[in-house]
């Protein structure tokens, strides 16, 4: 059984690297040191014996590689290593010719010096690659899909690496649609809209942000029977005057609580408040529908996007997987946890 090594979609081979050793890939993490306590009066100590949680996973490659001059060896190991000069993790990929796919999330975690050696009118070289992968526990999902919807319940933060080199962080009542026509924007977390003093159905800007004019618009909504959504984000001028400034796409909402979401680019100053409205897609109103946590957020690209149209995608979903309740989605499950 053969072995394929990438990163981002770059094969090994491409630059001629080869891998003759490996070491943490798929290894035991290390268990982070537990809390433990001595008391005078009795002996050993009492250990704390809740959830054990882990180190990042560090790994080593061993690489070697063949050129005909030292020239061209510096060239090939110089523009390998430039695949990690960005501020993003790396998609790390190892393929076993007929096997599932292992992914990773990975960073550079120190340097690689090249020794190299002359040998029968070639130049022979190698060197240690030191990656390590911040956010190690995770469950991989796989699809060929151009857009699927993902939803899933925990807790605790996870971080969602779609694949094309962009990701986006879920936390609570995770819901979302993924189109691989346009990159994912990750929100910052803090919203710019309180609730009006005069009108509860408005929300106002508190805080325009300078240089920004990529937005997420979100609101939470409870329904009481399943049924295709749409959000209309309606902004009002100063001249009081309406217009739509954002609107999802069709979503399908589940009986109980959905997270509805949209990004947009929206010179903000241009508007004094806002109102949602999420109608059936009809265009009706729906009955019984209840209103919660309208947000507007910055957003941007986080990663190095690259188009993914027609090909195949791996996801990766990391953090507290154990504690994951009510995945949905078409895509197909390849590692419940690694």
């Amino acid at each position: 059984m053969g072995l394929k090594w990438s990163i981002n979609g770059r094969d090994f081979a491409e630059f001629g690297i080869n891998v003759s050793e490996s070491k943490g890939v798929l290894d035991k993490l290390k268990p982070r040191e537990r809390n433990s306590y001595t008391w005078a009066e009795y002996h050993g100590k009492q250990i704390d014996l809740s959830k054990p949680y882990f180190e990042a996973r560090e790994m080593e490659l061993q690489c070697w590689l063949i050129a005909s001059d030292s020239n061209r060896l510096t060239e090939n190991f110089n523009s390998f290593l430039a695949l990690f000069d960005t501020r993003s993790t790396k998609r790390f990929t190892i393929e076993p010719f007929g096997n599932k796919e292992y992914a990773y999330e990975v960073l550079l975690n120190g340097p690689a010096e090249l020794t190299k050696e002359f040998r029968k009118g070639q130049m022979y070289g190698s060197f240690t690659l030191k990656l390590i992968e911040p956010n190690p526990i995770k469950k991989i999902i796989k699809t060929t899909l151009d857009a699927f919807k993902l939803s899933y319940e925990i807790d605790s933060e996870t971080e969602i690496f779609f694949g094309d080199g962009t990701k986006q962080t879920g936390r609570g009542n995770v819901s979302l649609t993924k189109n691989y026509s346009v990159p994912s924007y990750e929100n910052s977390g803090l919203s710019l809209v309180s609730v009006s003093g005069a009108n509860d159905q408005y929300f106002e800007v508190y805080l325009v942000p300078e240089k920004s004019n990529a937005y997420q618009f979100s609101v939470e909504v409870t329904l009481q029977t399943p049924k295709n959504i749409k959000l209309y984000v309606i902004g009002r001028k100063p001249n009081n005057t309406y217009e739509a400034v954002a609107i999802s796409t069709i979503y399908e909402g589940v009986t109980g609580k959905n997270t509805i979401s949209v990004i947009q680019e929206v010179n903000i100053p241009d508007y004094g408040k806002f109102i949602y409205k999420v109608l059936d897609s009809g265009g009706n109103e729906i009955p019984g529908i209840e209103y919660d946590n309208p947000r507007i957020e910055t957003a941007e690209v986080v990663g190095e996007w690259q188009n993914m149209l027609g090909k195949e995608k791996i996801i990766i979903i990391a953090g507290n997987i154990e504690d994951l309740k009510n995945l949905q989605t078409p895509a197909e499950t390849i590692w419940e946890k690694i």
